[in-house]
């Protein structure tokens, strides 16, 4: 690894700027009235009044007002953020993407302190360990690099507080139940207990136990969005044959002549309607080599394919206070977490495209032979098919027989904090805080139920033990138990993170609107990544990501120390500065500066801006991980020199080459046109930081009372992105990408290269609007209205620094890390808007959830503009209804209604053959549900 050093920048004046006064996010601490407070985003304490942030505060009433009642859903509900969650089965959990930057460019914090990252990608927090049951409130700052916390916050900052203490005990019970059967359900428990009053008693304990199950959720369970003639509308059709791949039952041959496919494919069993529920019918359209077409058998792409896959939870939050001197505290917070996602999907495939058979030197397929007595027509029973003469069979074969697999994968996370705050009055009166952390974060995945292991099979079929065509006698599943992977623990990973902070922070002298506050601070941390991934993996193979056998592991020390600078200059203008400086073990010394204003001419406007630098070093699997691998393409392409094409970015153009150099390869042309090529995904270690600069600047008025209204302009500037370059960028430009085909010496393909690069710039900007107002009444209690939204107007990437500038506003494309999906989107327009009311003990809301319309993937040549299968996603609302009542001072209960017009997800063509077609960015596939809540306080 090289050691690069960061030229120091001149210091620009930094830090932060401007208050949300009154709105219904505004932060109000526990405190006195006149309490000097620290929020996020600032180091130096000040009166609540005088929050001069661009900050959203939740507080935690409002998050129960809503009917929010997991993390996962707080996450959602943050209007400048979207989310990556485990939809499809990946365990990772829910993250927190502002800007569509990415999740590892959104900094996560638990009361003003860093987390483990999750550990297989450790780039970013799992929000769902941090304790809903302990939370006060959540403090959201928009405006990217922080100088306090680290300069890799390019996005922003999410910083959730739990209760400084709290008294008695009070258990919650919470259920969200679908409409439609099936699947969805979900349970949440909580208990909170403590003991002690900080104020007369000195002390304080309390713990904070959340415990919440999600039932899984199948496909075939929601058949109004897996219509076969909606998949029409897209493009697909009701059942996209599938003969090149696994998914076949029972299997599915092609004859193999002289060493290579014939293309005549076939199924003995054809005639008797292939086995159900698990199979349909299809018939191969006619070509030259196959006149009749391949009559053939494949799995129902509607059966097997899981929405949402089953998950658990369990958090323990501890937090206990001793109160010391003058106004002193030392806390120490101790958090568990356990998790786990057990993620299901179709039958094992195994076949001539599974990745077993595709990346093996042998390249062979799954052969059967006349000597098997479960050729077709042979002592097995197997029917004969007319016009075999006993050539070998290459199949497509999936395991049906054994049903779904389902994989386990479990995420562990621990965090210790012991800190000390308060005021040192022999030296000068500086107030103070020291904490020291240590957070430990572990991923592990195996295989649960159905899994075999592929040599294992492949033998099995080529010794005649194994029936492909099923089902198995005795001794066949004997042998499927012998191969069994079930079980078996295949990868984890485990991640480390140590720190040490002290912040110092006073008033300095009388300025013409108060005192000048001044703060310095300084912080350590140390981070461990290993990872383990044994020759399992590559055993079982299907649904197995990183590299077999491949151990990688890294570490890095950074520390950093920072100072910032309140100036209230005069009643009206406010100035501050900051700046931070870091010196990283593998990237060198950097400085970032941040300056901003808060200018308030009179009561009803203030206008504020900031500008700020940042710095993200690579992540340590970003240089090093496992996910460094070699894996087949997301698409099916033509090989540019073996199977050459006029139109290379269009596959199934090509033609197999007749270049008299390769004539002694004996080409397969079913492994180099229209075909999954090999690429070579993931780490880079010679990757370099990203650099970014963020502006915003926008004003809060209040034209009447109880009216405010916030309106920031934001923009982002970023160079040196890691990202990676899709198949598509590079099959659309072969001339300019074709350094990244690396081939053997005889000419075939080794790999397309595909790891993560530093690419060229990215540029977004837009414009955050909030709304509030309260009507309160004498007779019928007070009604309100409020709306927090995102219009994005730019979002443009380039693929290497100096290129062209892309814009994916309202389009695929958004930056793509490799821990992302490439099919990401960034909304024009984005927003929640609310309206209450609240009488005595009761209160109601109605919410809508708001994402404008996009530009589908439309990977396919039918799918471009002006093409009959173009799909755009129409714009997406949701309206939800919570209410609650206060029965009396122990009991509150609640009941609400999420998609409350049982709104269908929109279509999408994203993974249109696998079937699960629905918008995943924008919508849940659950339908309507009825959410019940109870508190009790004892």
């Amino acid at each position: 690894m090289k050691h690069r050093t960061t030229s120091h920048p001149r210091f620009l004046l930094s830090a932060v700027s401007a208050a949300v006064m009154a709105l219904t996010n505004v932060a109000i601490a526990q405190e006195a009235p006149m309490q000097r407070v620290e929020v996020t985003g600032s180091s130096i304490k000040r009166l609540a009044t005088e929050n001069a942030l661009p900050l959203t505060t939740i507080k935690a009433e409002e998050l129960v007002n809503r009917g929010l009642t997991t993390m996962s859903e707080v996450a959602v509900a943050l209007t400048v953020a979207s989310t990556n969650e485990p939809v499809g089965g990946g365990g990772s959990g829910t993250m927190i993407n502002m800007r569509g930057l990415n999740t590892n460019r959104t900094l996560v914090l638990l009361n003003g302190r860093r987390l483990a990252n999750e550990a297989l990608g450790d780039s970013s927090v799992n929000v769902d360990v941090i304790p809903m049951a302990a939370i006060e409130r959540v403090e959201v700052l928009r405006d990217g690099a922080s100088a306090l916390y680290g300069t890799d916050a390019i996005a922003g900052v999410v910083n959730f507080i739990t209760k400084r203490s709290i008294t008695g005990v009070t258990a919650s019970a919470s259920t969200v139940q679908p409409e439609q059967s099936g699947g969805g359900a979900q349970r949440r428990a909580g208990l909170v207990i403590g003991k002690g009053d900080l104020a007369s008693d000195g002390w304080n304990v309390y713990t904070a136990i959340d415990v919440q199950r999600r039932d899984s959720l199948l496909q075939r369970d929601r058949p109004n969005i897996t219509d076969p003639a909606k998949i029409v509308q897209l493009g697909g059709t009701a059942f996209t044959p599938n003969t090149s791949g696994g998914a076949a039952s029972p299997a599915n041959f092609t004859i193999y002549r002289n060493g290579k496919s014939a293309s005549i494919t076939g199924n003995p069993y054809f005639a008797a309607g292939c086995v159900t529920p698990y199979a349909v019918q299809t018939t191969i359209p006619s070509t030259r080599t196959n006149a009749n077409g391949g009559k053939t058998c494949i799995t129902d792409p509607t059966y097997y394919p899981e929405l949402l896959p089953e998950a658990q939870q369990a958090t323990v939050f501890t937090k206990a206070s001793l109160a010391h001197g003058d106004g002193g505290i030392l806390t120490v917070e101790l958090n568990l977490s356990k998790s786990y996602i057990d993620a299901s999907d179709a039958p094992q495939p195994f076949g001539a495209s599974t990745d077993y058979d595709r990346l093996t030197a042998s390249r062979r397929p799954l052969m059967i032979t006349r000597a098997s007595k479960w050729y077709p027509g042979g002592s097995g029973g197997v029917p004969a098919v007319a016009g075999l003469n006993g050539e070998d069979l290459a199949l497509t074969w999936s395991l049906d027989e054994l049903g779904a697999v389902t994989t386990h994968d479990e995420q562990l996370n621990h965090r210790l904090v012991v800190q000390d705050e308060g005021q040192l009055s022999f030296f000068g009166g500086w107030d103070y805080r020291a904490g020291v952390s240590y957070a430990y974060s572990q991923r592990n995945i195996g295989f649960r139920d159905n899994f075999v292991r592929t040599p294992g099979l492949y033998a099995g079929v080529e010794k005649g033990i194994l029936n492909p065509f099923g089902p198995q006698d005795q001794a066949g599943r004997d042998y499927l138990e012998s191969i069994s992977a079930d079980g078996l623990e295949y990868r984890n990973a485990d991640v480390r993170y140590y720190g040490a902070d002290v912040n110092l922070s006073r008033t300095l002298m009388d300025l013409g609107g108060g005192a000048l506050g001044l703060a310095v601070g300084a912080d350590w941390h140390r981070e461990s990544f290993e990872e383990n991934m044994n020759m399992l993996g590559n055993e079982v193979v299907y649904k197995v990501s990183g590299t077999p056998g491949r151990n990688p592991s890294g570490s890095r020390r950074v520390a950093g120390a920072y100072a910032e600078l309140d100036a209230p200059v005069t009643k009206e203008l406010n100035l501050n500065f900051a700046v931070r400086a870091d010196h990283f073990s593998d990237f060198g010394n950097t400085v970032n500066p941040k300056a901003s204003f808060r200018y308030q001419p009179m009561k009803q406007l203030m206008l504020r801006g900031t500008v700020s630098k940042g710095f993200r070093a690579p992540t340590l699997p970003e240089l090093y991980g496992s996910e460094r691998t070699l894996t087949p393409s997301s698409s099916n392409w033509d090989d540019p020199l073996l199977c050459p094409s006029a139109t290379p970015g269009v596959t199934g153009t090509g033609t197999l080459t007749t270049d008299p150099r390769y004539a002694g390869l004996n080409l397969d042309p079913t492994r180099v046109c229209n075909t999954r090529l090999t690429t070579l995904t993931g780490a880079n270690p010679d990757l370099d930081p990203e650099k970014s600069k963020t502006y915003t600047v926008g004003f809060v008025v209040e034209p009447v009372k109880n009216f405010v209204a916030t309106v920031d302009f934001w923009k982002i500037d970023m160079t040196g992105t890691i990202a990676q370059v899709s198949e598509d960028t590079i099959f659309n430009n072969i001339e300019k990408y074709g350094d990244l085909f690396v081939r053997n010496a005889d000419g075939t393909l080794a790999y397309i290269t595909k790891t993560r690069l530093n690419m060229g710039g990215l540029r977004t900007q837009g414009v955050d609007i909030g709304l509030n107002y309260v009507y309160p009444t004498s007779s019928w209690g007070r009604f309100g209205f409020s709306l927090d939204g995102t219009y994005t107007d730019k979002y443009e990437g380039q693929n290497e620094s100096g290129g062209e500038w892309f814009d994916s506003v309202g389009r695929n494309g958004a930056l793509s890390t490799g821990a992302t999906a490439s099919n990401t989107y960034v909304f024009k327009w984005k927003h929640q808007a609310r309206v209450n009311w609240s009488y005595n003990g009761f209160f109601a809301q109605l919410t809508q959830q708001y994402a404008s319309s996009y530009e589908d993937t439309n990977a396919l040549p039918t799918q471009k503009p002006g093409q009959p299968f173009f799909n755009r996603i129409a714009a997406y609302r949701v309206y939800n209804l919570s209410t609650s009542y206060k029965v009396n001072k122990q009991l509150k209960l609640g009941l609400g209604v999420n998609n409350l017009f049982d709104e269908d997800p929109p279509l999408s063509n994203q993974r249109l053959s696998s079937r699960v077609v629905f918008a995943r960015n924008v919508a849940k596939p659950i339908g309507r549900t009825f959410t019940v809540r109870a508190d009790y306080s004892f």
